[in-house]
């Protein structure tokens, strides 16, 4: 019975991301993507660390920290990846412009839909090498994959917020914190994974490093790079959290699923990178408080 369910896990993950991904629809309008006009800079500066420097980050530190490839090639998957919703309410809980974290989440969520392949199959043949040929993304059929699993619910919870507003204004706080519970589950889900290839403990041990650099790292990044850009504290600390708090249950999903990588190994850094975030989010959003309050 167990080996049955720990087969349907990465099914069951597709299915937590896209709930995740329809509740964050659920909050979003079509005013959340005309921001980029109101707010440029700060939309620019948000995506730009999103789509650009965190993968450069992340890819400098598989160069720099001794790593195995699958584990390398799992932090590459996380940094390809937007924000979630989790980080949309991680800025609220800090007191950030919560406005634009919607936003960036939003956009970034679209736009990674094609940057996606193209760095991860870069990264496939620059770490594994000749191995990497039998592990490859079809770039339609990925772009087609991660469509499905998060811009085609997002839009569904677009209209039917446009359909039912007052429905979806009354869930806003359920759907903030339901999307944090399902997350916890997919992370239980994980771990459950990863005790059936191996040793969890193990793959903790092996990616904690580089997990935990590429979140302080890209956490700080996007905030000296908002203020030095000349954005508001309170901008700032949403930039950073965007850019720190990466949709690590997409990142799982694009690794366990038949369709993509299909490589429980890859899913164990973005398992880990779940709970480090969540851990350091604690801290960071203490901190952002204290700094958007000066």
């Amino acid at each position: 019975m167990t080996a049955q369910f720990l087969a349907y896990i990465p099914v069951i993950l597709q299915i937590i991301l896209f709930l995740v991904m329809l509740g964050m629809g659920l909050t979003l309008t079509l005013d959340d993507f005309k921001r980029v006009g109101i707010a440029p800079k700060a939309i620019f500066i948000g995506l730009f660390n999103q789509i650009v420097l965190v993968p450069i980050i992340a890819f400098t530190i598989v160069a720099i920290v001794p790593m195995k490839p699958m584990v390398a090639m799992g932090l590459m998957i996380v940094a390809c990846c937007p924000g979630g919703a989790v980080s949309n309410l991680f800025s609220h809980l800090a007191k950030g412009d919560t406005a634009l974290s919607i936003s960036l989440t939003a956009i970034s969520s679209l736009v990674t839909i094609f940057t996606i392949p193209f760095i991860l199959n870069f990264s496939l043949d620059t770490i594994l090498g000749a191995a990497s040929k039998n592990i490859q993304l079809p770039i339609g059929a990925t772009v087609l994959n991660i469509f499905k699993l998060t811009a085609l619910p997002v839009l569904i919870g677009m209209f039917i917020k446009h359909k039912y507003p007052n429905f979806s204004e009354k869930s806003k706080s359920a759907i903030s914190w339901g999307s944090g519970i399902v997350i916890v589950l997919a992370l239980v889900l994980m771990i459950m994974k990863l005790e059936e290839i191996g040793n969890s403990w193990f793959f903790i041990k092996a990616s904690f490093l580089g997990v935990l650099l590429l979140n302080i790292t890209t956490l700080s990044v996007g905030y000296f790079s908002a203020k030095a850009l000349k954005t508001s504290t309170k901008q700032a600390a949403t930039i950073a959290i965007e850019s720190g708090m990466q949709n690590n249950v997409l990142g799982m999903t694009i690794a366990l699923s038949t369709g993509l990588l299909n490589e429980p190994k890859m899913a164990a850094t973005a398992g880990v990178y779940g709970v480090v975030m969540c851990i350091i989010a604690i801290g960071v959003i203490f901190l952002f408080k204290k700094l958007i309050h000066k």
